[in-house]
């Protein structure tokens, strides 16, 4: 069994859609999901079948965002 250490209440999802199949992983923070982002974009994944979400821990609540493309693309850019 593999854990994932949360920093900050915060974690990221990120599901990458192929032909017949979706893939779905957790990062503890932004810039390993950002490289897996990278690596799906190269082998020609279309962007649209990347999506990345925040999930923040507040108390006893999930608060979970969609992470715009804008963030995605300056974090691809600061990453090269």
């Amino acid at each position: 069994m593999t854990e994932l250490e949360v920093k900050e209440n915060k974690f990221y999802v990120l599901r990458v859609k192929r032909d017949d199949s979706e893939e779905i992983t957790l990062h503890s923070e932004i810039g390993s999901s950002i490289g897996r982002i990278r690596g799906s974009l190269k082998s020609g994944i279309n962007p649209d079948n990347i999506e990345l979400m925040s999930i923040e821990i507040k108390g006893e609540k999930f608060e979970i965002k969609g992470v715009p493309w804008s963030v995605i693309a300056a974090e691809l850019v600061k990453g090269e």
